[in-house]
């Protein structure tokens, strides 16, 4: 856990860095670090602008960021039926 708050600072700290540079716009790391809606706003904000960078920060923020609910991959958890059974036939 205290590997993941690490990353997670040095990925808010680069995300202030290149908000300044492209929209002067100020955020607070450590806010960022342990608020949740906070972080959300923040990641909104860079993902509205048109660089790369800050995308790929906003994502990889997304991931580390503990209190941010992670997305759930459901592709694993529902059985794939055999979708050739009711090709010509009803069900």
């Amino acid at each position: 856990m205290s590997g993941e708050i690490e990353v997670l600072f040095s990925l808010a700290g680069r995300l202030h860095v290149l908000l300044r540079r492209e929209i002067n716009r100020i955020v607070d790391v450590e806010w960022l670090c342990i608020d949740a809606a906070y972080a959300r706003e923040v990641i909104k904000l860079a993902r509205t602008l048109g660089s790369e960078e800050l995308h790929l920060l906003a994502d990889r923020v997304e991931e580390v960021h503990p209190m941010l609910p992670r997305a759930v991959e459901f592709a694993h958890a529902i059985p794939r039926q055999d979708e050739s059974k009711y090709v010509a036939t009803l069900r």
